[in-house]
């Protein structure tokens, strides 16, 4: 009984691989029959409309679904695609031949698309960070194998953040070409940054300045990197809504005319009170200053007396540099003290500028608005 029951065993089995091999002769005959079925199913998959030495590194493709959402590719966790490009645009030669910098967080990003800034590529986390930005359709309708997004692990992003806590989301862009028109609406007042090397207080300049409506922003030679990651965070959008002219010298300045005001990180303790001019009320600045120039509170200036404002603002530590006192000594300049209290000797150059600029500001406007209420008086009469 056990040896039928084997050879029933034996033979069942040889008939089955026999039915499996049958059916797969017959499915190879069918498709040599049909070559260009072989090359369809090929074209179907989306992942071979990419660039073979990318596809590596791709662990699948999304198509632009029927919502609308664009196109984007999924990345590995060990796809190089992200840490190339990451270093790329870390590394200062590669990102200045490459005309590159890099925007962290959905509000920098947004505000660069807004300037029309071309984004070179995008690594996202999670679709709903996309979501919510405003893109335009140019970028919308890009098709897989041409699409710059591309879907990356949380944790990869975060590795290559410069932030503690990462949005999920960073672009590579190109730097933009200044527009060095005229902005609609502006004060005429110009701010030369001088010797500002801290990145992060340049930021918070560019911002203030910026919030003020300055009309432009020259950033002499020797300040910080304009495009440097800290300064583009600081700066919260104010690089692509503002006329900067950067890495300037002095000689680039020689035409330009306007009221000459100086601030820098020294305070009103170094004033040598043994120069006072009695009938202007003005001090002289001695200690620091390598040039000798009239000092007054900055309340006490008509900011409007000659325009445009021309203001030098010093970096922290360095201070004004020799080349911004004879600047401004040529052009009969002065040096604006901000009055300080409870020991404290100085302000960040922030907050120096920020306080300088609002006050010309609001004399400006007091000057447009006596104008109006004298053209409507003149109109009644």
């Amino acid at each position: 009984m056990k040896a039928i029951s084997s050879s029933f065993t034996v033979n069942f089995r040889r008939a089955v691989c026999n039915v499996a091999a049958i059916r797969a002769y017959a499915s190879d005959v069918k498709d040599s029959d049909h070559p260009r079925l072989d090359k369809k199913r090929s074209n179907e998959d989306p992942l071979n409309s990419i660039k073979p030495h990318m596809r590596g590194g791709i662990l699948s493709v999304v198509e632009k679904d029927n919502s609308g959402f664009l196109s984007y590719l999924i990345l590995k966790e060990t796809s190089p695609l992200l840490s190339q490009a990451m270093m790329e645009i870390k590394n200062k030669k590669r990102r200045q031949q490459n005309s590159s910098i890099l925007l962290e967080g959905k509000r920098l990003i947004q505000d660069a698309l807004n300037a029309g800034v071309k984004p070179k590529q995008i690594f996202f986390s999670q679709k709903r960070v996309l979501e919510n930005l405003c893109l335009p359709e140019e970028l919308r309708d890009l098709p897989a194998s041409s699409t710059i997004f591309y879907k990356a692990p949380y944790k990869m992003i975060q590795l290559f953040s410069d932030t503690e806590t990462s949005q999920g989301i960073m672009g590579i862009f190109e730097i933009p070409t200044i527009d060095h028109r005229a902005r609609k609406n502006a004060f005429p007042i110009t701010v030369i940054c001088d010797n500002i090397r801290e990145p992060g207080n340049l930021g918070a300049v560019l911002r203030t300045v910026t919030a003020v409506g300055a009309s432009q922003v020259i950033l002499m030679k020797g300040c910080t990197n304009l495009w440097g990651d800290k300064v583009l965070r600081a700066g919260c959008g104010a690089h692509f809504r503002m006329k900067i002219i950067s890495d300037v010298s002095w000689n680039f300045l020689e035409n330009i005319k306007g009221q000459v005001c100086l601030a820098d990180n020294n305070y009103v303790g170094n004033i040598d009170y043994s120069n006072i001019d009695e009938d202007t009320n003005i001090n002289v600045f001695r200690k620091t200053a390598p040039i000798e120039l009239p000092i007054v509170p900055y309340y006490e200036i008509d900011y409007c007396k000659t325009t445009p404002l021309i203001l030098i603002i010093g970096g922290e530590t360095h201070g004004l540099s020799d080349e911004g006192y004879e600047f401004a000594r040529l052009r009969k300049g002065i040096r604006l003290n901000i009055p300080l209290e409870n020991g404290i000797e100085s302000l960040n150059s922030a907050t120096a500028v920020g306080i300088l600029c609002f006050e010309a500001k609001k004399q400006m406007l007091s000057l447009i608005r006596s104008g109006d209420e004298i053209d409507k008086i003149e109109q009644v009469h």
